[in-house]
């Protein structure tokens, strides 16, 4: 199966007064998402990866806390 573009590839740009915190391994090891979580703020995500279904670029966004954070999902 060949892969396809993800058409939202590199389209992800930092909202104005976000804190980006970079590569995450799991959201419990940050204490900012921890405290954000154990508040009850959702977390959206936008996938920012080259090819469709690959999971390579997951941008985590939780927007009452203003913060982001890129989570690699592929296997």
């Amino acid at each position: 199966m060949a892969l396809q573009r993800n058409p939202n590839s590199g389209k992800w740009s930092l909202p104005s007064g976000y804190t980006d915190l970079g590569w995450q391994r799991h959201s419990g090891e940050c204490k900012e998402i921890a405290d954000a979580l154990a508040k009850g703020y959702k977390i959206r995500e936008f996938d920012n990866s080259l090819y469709q279904n690959r999971c390579t670029d997951v941008v985590n966004i939780i927007d009452d806390a203003k913060i982001v954070w890129h989570i690699d999902m592929s296997d």
